[in-house]
């Protein structure tokens, strides 16, 4: 017995109920609960839809969807982290290595001829403001696509919360390195080289994250939820 459309709304807005607020895992969440009181139904005819839906939601145990969004959130950040180092792993390889290694000569150039070492610090800042102002405007345009449409992703939120986390710690800790380095090492230009280092390193993490993964995450939602068009 086929559910109806109305109760598979149903099934949706139990488990916004139940704090189940992503679509991508909610639909995974009423596909399964579909299924179960579908086979319940062909079994027990004379049970409701309610009556199977409380029975299969007990199965859940105590805490009851909760579980479940923690394991999704743990596979995602996996898939997430695999798919990260996957496209970082291109700029150590040709001919990609070649722009890691430009990018590191032409900051090294740039601060050679400005004569000013001290100059790096606000280099790094600079980077991470404009880093931050992207990641902010993609928050902020999946925070409206999300009230267009009504639909939460999970994928995203994981993705966007990576990458302000990496914004937050990363760039800082550039800074403090260098001026660590720079009162302890004998030769100050190899304190300065160790930051540029890092600093490029760090800088293509981060660009990965903020141009490249979310056009990957897109294809892979629109491929499994075509709601995400």
């Amino acid at each position: 017995m086929k559910l109806k459309t109305q109760q598979i709304q149903q099934l949706y807005t139990f488990t916004r109920q139940h704090y189940v607020e992503w679509y991508d895992l909610q639909s995974e969440l009423v596909d399964h609960l579909a299924n179960a009181i579908e086979q319940e139904l062909e079994r027990n005819p004379k049970c409701t839809f309610d009556e199977i839906l409380n029975k299969e939601f007990k199965k859940f145990g105590v805490f009851g969807f909760m579980d479940v969004v923690e394991e999704r959130q743990k596979f995602l950040n996996k898939k997430y982290t695999r798919l990260i180092w996957s496209y970082y792993k291109e700029f150590f390889s040709l001919p990609k290595i070649i722009l890691t290694m430009a990018l590191f000569i032409g900051l090294h150039t740039i601060i050679h001829l400005v004569a000013n070492p001290n100059i790096f610090p606000t280099v790094v800042v600079s980077f991470l403001l404009v880093s931050g102002f992207f990641t902010f405007k993609k928050r902020y345009d999946f925070k409206q696509k999300g009230k267009e449409t009504g639909k939460k992703w999970l994928f995203e939120e994981i993705m966007l919360n990576r990458v302000s986390l990496l914004l937050f710690l990363l760039p800082s800790a550039i800074i403090n390195i260098f001026n660590t380095f720079r009162d302890k090492i004998e030769f100050y230009d190899w304190s300065l080289i160790l930051g540029e280092i890092a600093f490029v390193l760090v800088g293509l993490l981060i660009f990965i994250q903020i141009n490249i993964i979310p056009k990957r995450v897109a294809e892979d939602l629109a491929k499994t939820y075509p709601e995400y068009s």
